[in-house]
């Protein structure tokens, strides 16, 4: 029964047929193998009250008739059926008016019918979106057209505008690297961003990554050994589709804390990394992050609880792992197109218009993520024609990164600059293949990832032909002063535990290139 979430409200307001489906529920969660009548009639017979209820409705032949009609195969349709009903009544408690979509009371038998033909056709979700439609669409179009249209001459309001521009530009808070930051101008509102990258390249993890760089303000540097504050802490969201929970919060702690991810999980840890894990669970547990695993979805689930985040708690940064289909997701494509057949990659390529909708209409960030197709091996230039399922996405993302280690080949193509840099390898290249509104874009950002703790180092940047870039790297400049005052050794760190208990919920800082 909890696989169809049946609850007794969706039998009426008869308290008879609520009391037996009370019974049956009850037996079930009990462990009872048959339920027949002398099973619900012995159970209810040690409730006085319920059982007279159940003897004055003639229960035995009551139960006897429901199991002699019974049709396993018909059992959807009729639950379906019956949540539909449910759905009404549910409307009519809230003051809503339904009896335009389904009137008990018609008295003329050609509406009635027609209507009760109209009512089976519609699904459930269907009802939703025409009550939706009815009491908050309709409405809004008429009454709030100030709000939804902005239309009107170009030069409206483009003087305010451009000295909005000077004042603070549109660039969002920082994500991992200074690079990236210049290349992508940070982590911008209204704005979807899109990891692509085969299994093992760490997609999720520097998404990861990213989401906590935006909502905890501390991080310990592994160079200058001691815990840095950042000074953002912004509410934000990651949903996982895959990973558990303690996969995900296994990730945060390698980040903040710059320790093995291998050692948390196992136990093994060496000097300090304890300490530092400790320490980073106490920002943690001050700093506003929120996590949410869905394993099946729909997009309207996805939508409705971005929704619900943005509402309660203010949440303007979410990272969704990762775009792929679901069973839900199909069926409700499905719906949408009324049965119409559609290919992997139209599904792939409307979920991709939703994110990016609900970016829009929310005024919030998106990091997501897809999986690549198997071309980008042998590929020459990574592009959106690598995605697996649907290139079109790329249609509609902000940002377009594709994740891969560099081939022997790209290796060799920059010997030279290698030559005259020290220090580490790369062994992963950002192909940055779209930057909407940017000024850089085919290029690749080659960097030395440690995907042990979600974190990388830049190197340097070339074009798609491997000539090299000097680019200026993005800094913000209010927050280097607060790093170089608020920055502690990990013998200090114990004395500023109350500071890094507060979080602020607005923007810090102007960013400057």
């Amino acid at each position: 029964m909890d696989e169809y979430n049946l609850e007794s409200d969706d039998f009426g307001t008869e308290k008879f047929h609520r009391i037996v489906f009370s019974t049956i529920y009850n037996l079930y969660q009990q462990g009872s193998k048959v339920i027949d009548f002398f099973a619900i009639d012995s159970y209810l017979s040690n409730y006085a009250e319920q059982y007279k209820v159940f003897n004055e409705n003639d229960g035995a032949n009551y139960i006897a008739d429901a199991i002699e009609m019974c049709e396993p195969d018909n059992f959807n349709y009729n639950l379906m059926r019956m949540k539909k009903f449910s759905l009404m009544r549910f409307y009519e408690s809230k003051g809503l008016d339904t009896k335009f979509l389904y009137n008990p009371d018609e008295i003329s038998p050609r509406k009635y019918e027609e209507q009760q033909k109209q009512f089976d056709e519609y699904t459930i979700e269907q009802i939703i979106e025409v009550i939706e439609y009815t009491y908050v669409i309709l409405p809004k179009d008429k009454f709030c057209i100030g709000q939804e249209r902005n239309g009107g001459l170009a030069a409206n309001g483009l003087r305010e505008l451009k000295e909005q521009w000077k004042q603070a530009p549109e660039i969002g808070i920082p994500m991992q690297g200074a690079i990236v930051n210049t290349i992508a101008r940070g982590a911008r509102l209204k704005k979807l961003y899109l990891r692509s990258g085969a299994t093992g390249t760490g997609k999720t993890r520097f998404m990861v990554a990213d989401i906590c760089s935006y909502s905890v303000p501390w991080i310990y540097d592994l160079d200058k050994k001691e815990w840095v504050y950042t000074g953002f802490s912004e509410p934000s969201l990651l949903i996982t589709t895959e990973l558990e929970l303690s996969e995900i919060r296994s990730l945060i702690l390698a980040y903040l804390s710059g320790v093995e991810e291998e050692h948390i999980t196992e136990g093994t840890y060496v000097g300090d990394e304890e300490e530092r894990v400790d320490k980073a669970i106490e920002f943690l547990e001050s700093s506003p992050l929120y996590l949410e695993e869905v394993s099946d979805f729909n997009i309207e689930d996805i939508e409705n609880l971005i929704k619900k985040y943005k509402k309660e708690f203010g949440v303007l940064y979410v990272g969704f792992d990762y775009i792929h289909t679901s069973v839900k997701l199909i069926m409700e494509i499905a719906t949408i197109s009324k049965g119409m057949k559609l290919r992997e990659d139209q599904m792939l390529y409307i979920f991709a218009i939703r994110l990016k909708n609900i970016c829009n209409k929310l005024g919030i960030h998106i990091d997501t993520s897809t999986q690549l197709n198997g071309e980008y091996k042998s590929a020459k230039d990574k592009d959106e024609t690598l995605l697996r399922g649907s290139k079109a996405i790329a249609d509609k993302i902000d940002l377009g990164i594709i994740m891969c280690q560099p081939s022997r080949e790209e290796l060799k193509a920059v010997e030279e600059i290698l030559r005259h840099r020290f220090g580490k390898v790369p062994n992963m290249i950002y192909h940055f293949y779209k930057v909407r509104k940017g000024k850089l874009s085919k290029v690749k950002l080659w960097v030395y990832a440690e995907l042990g703790i979600c974190r990388f180092t830049e190197l340097f940047l070339t074009d798609y032909n491997n000539e090299l870039i000097q680019v200026e790297r993005l800094t913000i400049e209010n927050i280097n002063a607060i790093v170089e005052e608020h920055s502690v050794n990990k013998d200090e760190v114990e004395d500023l535990e109350n500071e890094s208990t507060i979080f602020s919920l607005e923007p810090k800082g102007k960013y400057i290139f």
